[in-house]
């Protein structure tokens, strides 16, 4: 994944308030190759997610993230990554339809949530990035037909924390805010005992994953993880390891896949 795909969410994954960009010339649509990641935006009808559309498209988010996707690995079958008006604040992988969805509504509600905090398009950002990558992760098992021994959701975390960290430091302030995100839902939201059977982690819980993977990848970068509480010492001292095992393991399960240079 190139950087200046990461660098795009900072520009445009929060939805900020402006006017529309000039409508951008639309060349002529060029012949679809077998085995591609394709970038789709949907059309939606409300007003101020047809502005968010039209930044996105600007921006070319979902273009960028599928160009680098396809200069880093081959898949057998095409997954469209779209944009899409969806009744709700959401983003999923739908693999009858080979389709990753990145629901308009779910990037305006975080850019709404994050508006009056510090490093705002920082916390959006990061938090699109993760969701996206994550879904991206339940498409690559899907058509790679990957192995996994846990919960797919949990690995699927994984490689998303590893694909940012592996951005230097912007993917490590990326990784940061999607702990952040997942901070903030697990103090807004009540436990239900139902909750214990979904087949996602707890938000609580995926906020220590994430922080042991960015403290494991390097204990000595940002000392502040364990120095200041965010991690308990206990799994923090687990955490390399943990890093290294789960780093390895998705480097091995994609090195077939990988395109040469």
């Amino acid at each position: 994944m190139s950087r200046r795909f990461l660098l795009l969410f900072l520009l445009a994954a929060c939805g900020r308030e402006g006017p529309p960009p000039s409508p951008a010339v639309t060349p002529p649509p060029a012949p679809v190759e077998t085995g591609r990641f394709l970038a789709e935006y949907e059309p939606a009808t409300a007003p101020a997610l047809r502005e968010l559309r039209e930044r996105l498209v600007a921006s070319r988010l979902l273009d960028t993230v599928a160009a680098g996707l396809n200069d880093t690995i081959r898949i057998r079958e095409n997954v469209v990554i779209a944009g899409s008006e969806c009744g709700e604040p959401n983003a999923y992988y739908r693999p009858e339809a080979r389709r990753v969805t990145l629901c308009y509504e779910l990037v305006s509600d975080l850019g709404r949530r994050f508006r009056r905090m510090r490093q705002a398009d920082i916390l959006a950002a990061g938090t699109t990035a993760f969701v996206l990558l994550h879904e991206v992760g339940h498409a690559l098992i899907h058509v790679l037909d990957l192995p996994t021994t846990g919960r797919e959701e949990d690995a699927v975390d994984q490689l998303a924390t590893l694909l940012m960290l592996g951005e230097g430091p912007v993917g490590d302030s990326l990784a940061f805010a999607a702990a952040a995100w997942f901070l903030q839902s697990s103090q807004r939201t009540r436990i239900d005992p139902l909750a214990f059977a979904d087949e996602h982690g707890l938000d609580a819980q995926r906020v220590y994953s994430i922080l042991c993977w960015v403290h494991g990848r390097d204990p000595a970068r940002y000392p502040e993880i364990v120095r200041e509480g965010w991690l308990p010492a206990a799994r923090a001292e687990r955490c390399p390891a943990e890093y290294a095992r789960i780093s390895r393991s998705w480097n091995r399960l994609l090195q077939p896949y990988h395109r040469s240079r």
